[in-house]
C-alpha cells in the first residue's frame, strides 16, 4: 500500500513540473513585452509594404467604403490619396501627415496629427458631427496579405490590401470607377448564396446593399443594411454576410467569389427582367435607336405622325420606351416631345408579363388611362408600334455581372423580333 502511494506521489509530482514548464513557456515574455511585439509587428508590415497600401475605409457602420492609397514611412510620415464626390469634389487630393501605433489595450494605429484628406471623414465640421469617422483604429489582424482594422469611437471595420506594383493614383481611381458602374451602375440587384442560405442585396447605388429575402422587397423600416467598398477586383463589405467568411469578394469569372467558394451573383437574364422591376422598382428602357425593322418602321410612322401635329416644333418624335411596374401593373411608358422641345410626356400603356420557361412573354393590352387612351386616339399609329414589341423573348446579357448594363430581347419564334433594353433607376 506504501508504495502505491509513493507512486502516486510521484506522479502527480512530475504532472506539477510538466504544467510549470508549459505555463513558463506561455508566459515568458510579460504583457508589456507581448504587447511590444504586436507593435512592433504592426509597424513592420506597414513600412514594409513597398506599393504603399489600398485601403477601404468605413468611417461608421452605416457608411460607404472609401478608397484612399496609403503610404507608411517608418519616420512616422504617412501619405494619404484619395478621389470621391463626399470629402475631395471628385478630384485626386494627396496630403501627408504623422502616424503611430501604440498599445491602449491592444496595438491602436493612429493619424495623430491633422491630414486633410484622412481627417475629412472624422472632422467635426459647422454641426459637432460631421461624417462620423475615425482617425484612431484598433489593429484585429495584420500580415502581408492584408490588415483590419475598427474605429476606435465609430466600430466600424477597415481593411488594407498591398497596392499593385507601379499602378499611378489617376490609373487606380479610374479602374475604381469602372469597377463601380460594373457592379452596381443602374441600381443593379444581386443574389448572395452563402452557407446560411439564399438573399437579395439591392440598391447599391449609394454604396449600401440593403438586404431581403428572396423575391422579397427590402423592409421599409429598419432595413438590413450592408455598406460595402469597391475594389479594382471586386467589393469589400464592411461587414460579412451571415455565416460567411469575413473577406472580400473577388471578381471570378461571372461571379463574385470569396474564399469560401461564397457567391454574389445575378439570376438568370429572365427572372432578372422581373426581380429589376418587381424588386428594384427599376425601369427596362428600349433604344429605340437600335431596334428591329418591324419596329422601326412603326417608330417612324409614329414621329412622322408627330411632326404634323406638332409642326411648330422640329424635334417632335418619340424619345423614350420602358417598361416598368407601375400600382401593381406592368406597363410600357411612352415618352414624346410634342408641344414642349425640352421635356417629354409620358403616357403609360399596359402590359401582361410573365416568364415562360427561361424566356420573358410580353402582350400589349390596352391604355393604363384616359389621357394615355387619348394620345392612342390621336396617334393610332402608336398601337402597331406597342404590338410590335409582343412576344417570347429570349434574353442574353451583355455583361452577367450587370445586366442592367444592357441586355438584347430576341423572338423565340422569329430572331429578326429583337430589341435592346438597358436598366434606368
Amino acid at each position: 500500500m506504501k508504495a502505491r502511494y509513493v507512486l502516486i506521489s510521484l506522479a502527480i509530482v512530475t504532472l506539477l513540473g510538466a504544467c510549470s514548464r508549459e505555463e513558463k513557456d506561455l508566459f515568458d515574455k510579460s504583457a508589456a513585452q507581448r504587447a511590444q511585439v504586436a507593435l512592433d509587428n504592426a509597424f513592420s508590415i506597414l513600412t514594409e509594404e513597398t506599393n504603399g497600401w489600398e485601403m477601404i475605409y468605413f468611417a461608421n457602420p452605416e457608411s460607404e467604403g472609401y478608397n484612399l492609397i496609403m503610404e507608411f514611412d517608418a519616420n512616422g510620415r504617412v501619405s494619404a490619396t484619395a478621389k470621391n464626390a463626399t470629402t475631395t469634389n471628385n478630384m485626386i487630393l494627396t496630403d501627408e501627415s504623422t502616424w503611430a501605433v501604440k498599445n491602449d489595450n491592444g496595438p491602436i494605429l493612429t493619424f495623430d496629427t491633422y491630414n486633410k484628406v484622412f481627417h475629412a471623414w472624422s472632422d467635426p465640421r459647422d454641426d459637432g458631427d460631421g461624417l462620423l469617422g475615425d482617425y484612431e483604429f484598433l489593429i484585429l489582424h495584420a500580415d502581408a496579405n492584408h490588415v483590419k482594422l475598427k474605429g476606435k469611437k465609430h466600430s466600424a471595420y477597415c481593411y488594407l490590401y498591398p497596392m499593385e506594383s507601379g499602378k499611378t493614383p489617376a490609373t487606380y481611381f479610374a479602374e475604381i470607377e469602372a469597377t463601380r458602374t460594373r457592379f452596381v451602375g443602374n441600381g443593379n440587384l444581386f443574389h448572395a448564396v452563402t452557407p446560411d442560405g439564399e438573399c437579395l442585396l439591392n440598391n447599391g447605388s449609394s454604396g449600401v446593399f440593403s438586404r431581403s429575402q428572396v423575391g422579397e422587397k427590402p423592409a421599409e423600416e429598419d432595413p438590413e443594411l450592408y455598406p460595402f467598398g469597391i475594389r479594382t477586383g471586386g467589393i469589400q463589405l464592411s461587414l460579412p454576410l451571415p455565416e460567411a467568411p469575413d473577406t472580400w469578394y473577388a471578381l471570378s469569372g461571372s461571379v463574385f467569389a470569396n474564399d469560401n467558394s461564397s457567391t454574389i451573383f445575378t439570376a438568370s437574364p429572365a427572372a432578372y427582367f422581373g426581380e429589376y422591376t418587381e424588386i428594384a422598382a427599376g425601369a427596362w428602357v428600349v433604344n429605340v435607336e437600335d431596334i428591329n425593322d418591324i419596329s422601326k418602321q412603326a417608330i417612324d410612322a409614329v414621329n412622322a405622325a408627330l411632326k404634323k401635329a406638332y409642326s411648330t416644333n422640329k424635334k417632335a418624335a418619340i424619345k423614350s420606351l420602358a417598361f416598368s411596374q407601375k400600382d401593381n401593373g406592368f406597363v410600357l411608358t411612352l415618352g414624346y416631345l410634342g408641344t414642349s422641345s425640352s421635356k417629354a410626356t409620358e403616357m403609360d400603356y399596359l402590359y401582361s408579363f410573365e416568364q415562360q420557361s427561361g424566356s420573358v412573354r410580353l402582350n400589349y393590352l390596352e391604355p393604363a388611362d384616359e389621357n394615355a387612351q387619348k394620345v392612342l386616339a390621336a396617334f393610332p399609329s402608336l398601337e402597331p408600334l406597342f404590338k410590335s414589341l409582343n412576344g417570347t423573348f429570349a434574353l442574353a446579357a451583355g455583361d452577367a455581372v450587370n445586366p442592367t448594363l444592357g441586355m438584347k430581347m430576341t423572338e423565340n419564334s422569329n430572331s429578326s423580333v429583337w430589341f435592346n433594353i438597358t436598366g434606368k433607376k
